[in-house]
């Protein structure tokens, strides 16, 4: 397995080719988040229904008992849940968009970076760059035609 996942090159004709690139990726993120935060809201009664009644059960038969409401199987790192509850699908939800979110974040940092760059560059940014990203986020650029 390899010491860095998750690693991509991708060869640009410009630093403008790039920041098109970015801006492109950055609405599909922010559609997707939408997307997901819709998902959020229409589960989000589930969750609190689902919560009370849990709180009715511990409080009928006492906290520390266990009470199994889903199936959980954990293949070579990858989790399959079977049946699952309100909250768990609550939960894988939310963990995506706080991930996405992140992302977000950080490509919009990248793209004002990358836009001074542009900038001071003007006619010497139209040159062949090679970008390195990682987890589809630009970590390094490479200037290959000065």
């Amino acid at each position: 397995m390899s010491a860095t996942p998750d690693l991509e090159l991708i060869n640009f004709n410009s630093v403008k080719e790039l920041l098109n690139y970015i801006n492109k990726q950055i609405s599909e993120l922010e559609a997707r988040i939408k997307e997901v935060e819709d998902q959020i809201s229409a589960v989000k009664p589930k969750v609190d229904k689902y919560m009370a009644i849990m709180q009715m059960i511990e409080e009928t038969v006492g906290k520390g008992q266990q009470i199994p409401l889903s199936t959980a199987i954990e293949l070579t790192g990858l989790k399959i849940i079977l049946d699952p509850r309100p909250i768990d699908e609550y939960e894988v939800l939310d963990e995506s968009r706080r991930a996405m979110a992140d992302r977000l974040t950080v490509l919009r940092r990248v793209k004002d970076i990358i836009e001074i760059l542009n900038n001071k560059l003007g006619d010497k940014a139209n040159v062949p760059i090679m970008v390195e990203f990682k987890m589809n986020v630009p970590i390094k650029i490479i200037f290959k035609g000065w």
